[in-house]
């Protein structure tokens, strides 16, 4: 049980995840922090009996603000945008509290620092070194929303659907190794989370207005940011533009090209081929990484290995990345964007109640050599949405439901350091967040991005 939870944000998503909470851990108290409680907010508050807070969470004062919330088995949710995750799990995990995000965050997207220290391959790099020597210390499991989080646990039930579909006898990997022979034994050469919002909201946005489903701040700092994906071992050449890192795991590289500018072709069970935008998240480099296989084993090993030496990489990784066709309200607001600025954007609106249709078809679509090709996700429509849960859409339910899931693993592992959604036991999380994706499922597919593109290199994928 968990007898206090303090959410630090308390926007779309932090709205989002309070009924379930409640009926989760109904004898919890809940403290709100937000940098702004507004009339809609302090409705919210009064109406569930939560305590609220209003202070703006910095590098200079989260110590004093926090520090008097939490105590042993207290659970710090932090959902807030440009609030350093490195510093509050540190914190957390001093008071002997438990932790959980939905992205890795640093202080400011806008200070001084060089963007390439504020891609998700630095971001995610320094919180793994923040992580070692941490292993015994209470549980924070950081970037667990819907994407990041829920999709790492999507992508081993697609593996396993895949292996079944392709007539291979797949006993369930018990640790990473295992589940990278596994995506080596099929083949499995790109792994695109795929997600089209068809969620209508007509008459948005305004002139000048950034309208989006989940987080306008947080959506145009991924579009100006740099495209990143994981990076395969199949992949010949580096596309236009693309480097790689001089540092880290080596999993992923960028594209010096901002993510709103850089298309890619996706498909999903609902609306076929679509055209999508190639955004960087973190789980494009987290699933690559751990998919990564060193081993010599699997079709194809001895050519794997050979072409691995001479490029500098392992024997075997996937691409991965993320293909985002966003609701038509956030296509239309996406013309304020120049390519790394937003000083057109005079205006931010969340998209929830001014929603009349649609739903969030969220998956993930893996595709191998030899053995075509699953999608694997939810198709969660906005009445179904609003019917399990108030303050929420299609897109804000995935999230909650999957930081729900999320803490429930956490308490169930109180004791494991800093861990990523891939380490989490998926069949338990999974369980416990498909009531809320419903209808979730497996869907075989031979689509390719183009005919006869069966490498499925970056390059047959590009649009731009």
């Amino acid at each position: 049980m968990i007898e206090q939870i303090v959410i630090v944000g308390f926007g779309c998503i932090g709205q989002a995840v309070l009924p379930l909470l409640q009926r989760t851990w109904p004898r919890a108290a809940i403290t709100v922090v937000d940098r702004s409680l507004d009339d809609r907010r302090r409705q919210v508050v009064a109406a569930h009996d939560l305590r609220a807070v209003e202070a703006g969470i910095t590098a200079d004062n989260f110590a004093p603000v926090l520090g008097p919330l939490l105590r042993p088995g207290t659970f710090l949710v932090s959902l807030a945008p440009s609030v350093c995750s490195r510093d509050l799990i540190a914190l957390a995990q001093h008071r002997g509290a438990f932790y959980i995000d939905a992205g890795i965050e640093p202080w400011d997207y806008a200070g001084d620092a060089p963007a390439s220290q504020l891609s998700n391959y630095a971001l995610r790099e320094r919180m793994l070194a923040f992580a070692r020597g941490r292993e015994t210390l209470p549980t924070a499991l950081v970037a667990h929303g819907a994407n990041p989080g829920m999709v790492s646990v999507l992508v081993k039930a697609a593996l396993m659907e895949l292996a079944g579909h392709a007539g291979l006898e797949a006993v369930e990997p018990r640790h990473r190794a295992g589940w990278a022979a596994l995506a080596r034994r099929l083949d499995l050469r790109v792994i695109q989370i795929s997600e089209y919002d068809s969620q209508q909201a007509p008459g948005f946005p305004r002139d000048g207005e950034f309208a989006n489903t989940w987080s306008a701040e947080g959506f145009i700092t991924e579009c100006l940011q740099d495209a990143e994906l994981g990076w395969g071992t199949h992949e010949p050449a580096l596309p236009p533009g693309g480097y790689r890192h001089s540092d880290g795991c080596g999993a992923a590289i960028a594209i010096n090209r901002p993510g709103h500018r850089t298309r890619v072709r996706s498909w999903s069970p609902a609306h076929g081929p679509f055209d999508a935008y190639l955004i960087t998240h973190n789980e494009s480099i987290s699933i690559a990484a751990y998919l990564t296989d060193d081993g010599a084993q699997g079709a194809g090993a001895a050519d794997a290995a050979d072409a691995a030496d001479a490029a500098g990489r392992p024997p075997y990784r996937p691409t991965v990345y993320y293909a985002y066709r966003p609701t038509a309200a956030t296509l239309a607001s996406m013309q304020w964007l120049d390519d790394r600025t937003a000083t057109r954007v005079r205006g931010a609106r969340i998209l929830r109640d001014e929603i009349v249709s649609g739903e969030d078809e969220l998956g993930v679509l893996l595709l191998s050599g030899r053995y075509g090709g699953i999608w694997y996700g939810s198709h969660l429509g906005i009445e179904r949405a609003r019917a399990l849960a108030p303050y929420n859409s299609a897109t804000s339910l995935q999230v909650a439901s999957s930081l729900v899931a999320g803490m429930r693993w956490v308490l169930a592992n109180p004791r494991r350091g800093v861990v990523e959604s891939e380490a989490v036991d998926f069949l338990s999380v999974l369980a416990d967040a498909a009531p809320w994706w419903a209808p979730l499922g497996g869907h075989v597919t031979d689509w390719q991005p183009k005919p006869g593109a069966r490498s499925l290199v970056i390059a047959d994928f590009l649009l731009d």
